[in-house]
């Protein structure tokens, strides 16, 4: 008798698209090409919803799951993640994010799924945050912990911290860095003229710009604070951000109240933020709490040269010579670092180049998906 298909069941927290949408998406269709079972379940309303649907992968939203912590609709998803389980029988469970990690490890453990991936993008106790909340984090990473049999971090320092703070999984703690499909991403680049013409700068213009959810995490009130007094001072610099969220309405204050709203482009969510990555000079992250950013990884792809907050993974992707990197909330280093690079265009090339070298021989988006599809391959 043929074994049967292994049936995977991805869930995230919401389906709003950033790093982790796109990693279950793409390691989805790659299960669901291989012949596997698959069915990608995400809270609220975004755009992994809809490239699933283009691409005929299964796709289930979770009315309950929602992003802040909520006693009522965090019971209410346990229950409707515990009825999706009985419904499809997944042989295996694959979690991303945070809080989905928490509560879709519990869910599994009641019903008795065979085996539990967790990939974790960065730690929530980690972000910029009271004492009380990062206690909670920090005991809920170690509480569900044993009831999953993998915890994979996307570069060795999550998982130096998971070994040290104790969050240990009943099987295997390991490291699958992000990666990029050089050839694909090759082929959705715009144009530098073009892609300045959509976001709406002039050719003389010097850009500054990011790629990034409006979340408390990603620090953009404090960039724009940050850069307000640079883009006073040069005429034709722009500060363009592509991307959208919850703090949108913060971000435009703070640009209203800085007196920047014809320096600043909030370009907002577009399907295609990556192929516009020409149109940049330069690209900043000037993130609180990071994991191994996405975006970071894509603007190395694109020859860009990077400055980005010594957070997460960024050190370990950019140094010794990929980008430069600059403390967390520090605008004096980030502004010498903006004007170093925009006063030397040599250094400029030569550490966008650098990027793009340096993720082609360490950041293959081929060897993060043989190495997660091995572990996703492994029936008990």
């Amino acid at each position: 008798m043929p074994l049967a298909k292994p049936c995977i069941l991805f869930l995230i927290t919401t389906a709003d698209w950033g790093g982790a949408q796109n990693f279950v998406f793409q390691t989805a269709r790659e299960c669901r090409n291989r012949g596997m079972r698959v069915l990608v379940a995400a809270g609220d309303i975004g755009e992994l919803e809809g490239r699933c649907q283009i691409e005929g992968i299964p796709y289930r939203q979770l009315k309950a799951m929602k992003r802040e912590i909520s006693p009522f609709h965090d019971l209410a998803a346990l229950h409707e993640i515990r009825l999706l389980i009985r419904e499809i029988r997944p042989t295996t469970i694959h979690l991303n994010s945070s809080k989905m990690g928490v509560i879709g490890s519990f869910a599994a453990h009641l019903e008795r799924v065979p085996r539990v991936i967790y990939r974790i993008g960065g730690w929530s106790f980690l972000e910029n945050i009271g004492k009380l909340k990062r206690a909670i984090y920090l005991w809920s990473e170690r509480w569900s912990a044993k009831y999953k049999d993998i915890i994979v971090t996307v570069h060795p320092g999550d998982e130096k911290i998971a070994k040290d703070l104790g969050i240990q999984p009943r099987g295997r703690l390991l490291t699958i860095p992000n990666g990029i499909d050089v050839s694909s991403f090759d082929c959705t680049l715009m144009q530098r003229d073009a892609a300045r013409k959509e976001l709406g700068v002039d050719e003389k213009d010097f850009v500054i710009g990011s790629v990034t959810n409006f979340y408390p995490a990603k620090n953009i009130p404090w960039y724009i604070e940050s850069m307000a007094p640079l883009l006073h001072e040069h005429e034709n610099m722009r500060l363009v951000i592509i991307g959208d969220g919850p703090d949108r309405d913060k971000v435009e204050k703070v640009v209203a109240n800085c007196s920047v709203n014809d320096r600043v482009i909030l370009a907002g969510r577009r399907a295609n933020a990556v192929s516009l990555l020409p149109a940049f000079d330069i690209f900043v992250l000037p993130s609180s709490k990071e994991g191994m950013p996405w975006a970071l990884l894509e603007a190395m792809a694109a020859r860009l040269p990077c400055i980005a907050t010594d957070v997460g993974a960024c050190r370990w992707m950019l140094e010794p010579d990929a980008g430069i990197i600059v403390p967390l909330n520090d605008a004096a280093a980030l502004k010498k670092a903006i004007i170093n690079l925009l006063s030397d265009t040599n250094r400029s090339n030569s550490l966008g180049s650098n990027a793009r070298k340096t993720m082609e021989t360490r950041f293959l988006w081929k060897a993060a998906l043989d190495k997660t599809m091995e572990l996703l391959s492994t029936t008990f």
